[in-house]
């Protein structure tokens, strides 16, 4: 976990801490790749975001029972590490016509051991029946969206409101839910609840705009796998009805460093940055639609390190 990224939320950084040494802790398979997998997962540097951003809308309630907050968080940084898995499989078929079986297997496995954990610390929060099919609706969301972006592999033809809809399920739903229950297990009133979806839907949004922004302009070999993965950043949508820029994505696999800065020389910055900006502009507005005092101000530090 990067602990210097949640250093001027000195509270969230401790929660994650215990989040962290629980996971590792609770995490133990007999089958030794597929531990070795996870453990190596959860130790590898990530921000942990989600569970992050949880704990941040947690602070908007006045019920911050230790258990059922651990319980929340640790199912938000399941699902997203279990979609992890499940990405890997299919990076791996973009990259290798014929990926190992055992690796493949590995992932599968570890990915759908991840969604039983997660299931089982849904539980913890003793969720009502209504509350435990949002959950089950929000990871089919979430699921969606992934799918959905392995249909638009080398889609010339894909719009700028296909790309929302896709960040959307994914990014945006995954950061709507670690909000959502932050703030609801909580006990944040109904109206907090619904105004903590809508930010941690915009924040997501936003954040894979920023994501796609840098790797569009500032990140040229990562850019070039994902072209030759037939993976769009929204630059790239926005760009994609100039004949130069379909003809040079036409080579796929072949696509080279060269083509890349080709491509990059045609993009259209300002138009993906006036995008970005009305979505932290809305950042901001529900921001201030939050109370006054703490937590307002730790999401607003969030937000301002995030994006």
């Amino acid at each position: 976990m990067n602990l210097s990224f949640w250093a001027a939320t000195p509270q969230v950084q401790e929660q994650l801490k215990q989040l962290q040494r629980y996971l590792l802790k609770t995490i133990d398979l007999p089958d030794q790749p597929i531990h070795s997998k996870i453990l190596k997962l959860l130790q590898s540097g990530g921000k942990f975001l989600r569970p992050g951003i949880f704990y941040l809308f947690a602070e908007l309630g006045p019920n911050h029972d230790p258990d059922q907050l651990l319980a929340g968080a640790s199912a938000q940084e399941l699902l997203h590490l279990a979609l992890k898995f499940h990405d890997q499989i299919s990076d791996d078929k973009l990259k290798i016509p014929n990926p190992g079986h055992n690796q493949q297997r590995n992932a599968i496995y570890a990915g759908d051991y991840l969604f039983t954990r997660y299931f089982e610390e849904i539980l913890k929060t003793a969720p009502s029946s209504s509350e435990f099919s949002d959950h089950l609706k929000a990871m089919q969301r979430i699921l969606t969206g992934h799918l959905d972006q392995l249909q638009h592999r080398f889609d010339f033809t894909e719009t700028v409101a296909d790309y929302f809809a896709e960040i959307n399920q994914r990014t945006g739903e995954a950061f709507q839910f670690s909000a959502e229950q932050g703030a609801r297990i909580a006990g944040a009133t109904p109206e907090l609840v619904t105004l903590s979806a809508e930010l941690g839907t915009t924040i997501g949004n936003a954040y894979q705009v920023s994501q796609d922004i840098q790797l569009a302009f500032n990140d040229q070999q990562n850019l070039l796998g994902s072209l030759q993965n037939g993976q769009y950043p929204l630059p790239l949508i926005l760009s994609m009805n100039q004949p130069e820029i379909r003809q040079l994505l036409e080579k796929r696999q072949t696509l080279t460093l060269e083509d890349v800065q080709l491509i990059q020389n045609q993009l259209d910055q300002p138009t993906v940055e006036a995008q970005y900006k009305q979505l932290t502009d809305h950042i901001d507005d529900l921001l201030n639609q939050l109370p006054t005092g703490k937590a307002q101000t730790d999401l607003r530090q969030f937000v301002g390190r995030l994006l």
